[in-house]
């Protein structure tokens, strides 16, 4: 399938379901306020979080936010770059820079910013602060983005959050790699998923993004075989039924447990193999399921009904933004806390939260406006490349 599969030149639906996925990683990570002084408080109870009725599906299953990301950059990748990088239109070099660019100055910043909190507060308190892999080897490797696969290695140092974006620059050259060798189409897609499947048990965060950035890919060239059918839109209404069914039963498991209260019913041998396999069960269910009905959900109506998903492009802009700077800024309230004499409890307040979103958001909009589109330009400049979209 050819890239003009799609009349859109962005989905601004998809970019705001990224934006989406970058603020619900930071509920999953509010629990962090619990180690103020350097170590878990004890007796935390995750229920007396800020909005935690509404919001029990992202304390408990947020972490699962980062998968709905290297959906989102398969599919992205796959519609933009996949023709490009195979008909050598886009070379190694044009490849890096572009990625370089978009990535690396937010990225070098945060990190450089976490890891003078993280030595401050070790100095304040004998401990690190959520994260304990601080030492020169993992500095280097994470200056080079590759902390988590060269050798792979899943633990979280300094701007923990930032190991999904060392999985990022992996798929990426995995993907140029393939492109260039000429492999695409959906089996190929469908393969790269499958080997990401049988690498979970070795290499989890590896095989989550693999699977993730594929399934992805398969969703791109799933959307434009239904965008030119004659039924397309019955089929795309189809699929927006079937995505919201899943996310129906995702969140009702949260809240209600049903399918676990059936598989406890079930013979012992399946009970046991379930209750022992539930996390990648869960785990696999979201990314091979929920995440691809969702992208397909989103992309085709946008494509075949339009919508104002334009509204929500500010929110797909700063959604690296958002995602590099919330354990930077969770780190220094931690440092002012232990100043002020601030506890646990201040922080699990709705008030806190807003606060803490809005102050995030802020942050990200002028980091995105002021520094990295800038630097940016800047780089491609430098490199005499044209200027881009917010999505590449």
């Amino acid at each position: 399938m050819k890239s003009s599969a799609f009349k859109a030149k962005r989905l601004y639906s998809i970019d705001a379901l990224r934006g989406m996925a970058a603020l619900a990683v930071v509920v999953w990570h509010w629990q962090h306020f619990y180690a103020l002084g350097g170590r878990w408080a004890t007796n935390w109870n995750r229920a007396d979080q800020p909005f935690f009725p509404v919001l029990k599906p992202l304390y408990l299953q947020g972490w699962m936010a980062v998968d709905l990301f290297f959906a989102v950059s398969g599919f992205v990748f796959f519609w933009l770059y996949l023709d490009p990088v195979a008909e050598r239109k886009i070379g190694a070099g044009k490849f890096a820079v572009q990625r370089f660019s978009r990535l690396y100055p937010i990225y070098v910043l945060t990190l450089l910013v976490a890891a003078t909190l993280e030595i401050l507060f070790r100095r304040t308190t004998g401990n690190y602060f959520i994260f304990e892999a601080n030492d020169w080897r993992h500095f280097v490797a994470s200056l080079f983005l590759v902390q988590q696969w060269l050798p792979p290695d899943e633990s979280q140092s300094f701007n923990g959050p930032d190991w999904a974006v060392s999985i990022e620059v992996l798929l990426y050259v995995i993907f140029y790699a393939g492109a260039r060798l000429g492999l695409r189409g959906p089996l190929y897609a469908a393969l790269m998923v499958l080997l990401g499947v049988l690498v979970f048990p070795r290499e989890g965060q590896i095989a989550r993004g693999i699977m993730g950035f594929f399934m992805g890919g398969l969703v791109y060239y799933a959307c434009a075989s239904i965008a030119a059918n004659a039924r397309a839109k019955s089929l795309a209404v189809t699929i927006a039924a079937a995505a919201l069914l899943s996310w129906i039963l995702a969140i009702v498991e949260v809240y209600l447990g049903p399918i676990q209260a059936l598989f406890q019913t079930a013979p012992q041998p399946i009970a046991h193999f379930f209750a022992a396999n539930a996390y990648w069960i869960y785990l696999f269910g979201f990314i091979l399921v929920v995440c691809p009905l969702t992208l397909t959900a989103l992309a085709l109506h946008e494509e075949l009904f339009g919508g104002p998903y334009a509204r929500l492009a500010s929110l797909g802009d700063i959604s690296y933004s958002t995602y590099m700077v919330h354990f930077p800024m969770q780190l220094s309230l931690a440092l002012l806390a232990l100043h002020f004499g601030w506890r646990p409890a201040d922080f699990m307040t709705g008030l806190a939260m807003i606060l803490f979103y809005g102050g995030m958001i802020l942050l990200g909009a002028l980091s995105y406006n002021y520094f990295e589109r800038p630097m940016q330009a800047l780089i491609r400049g430098r490199a005499k490349m044209p200027a881009l979209s917010t999505v590449q």
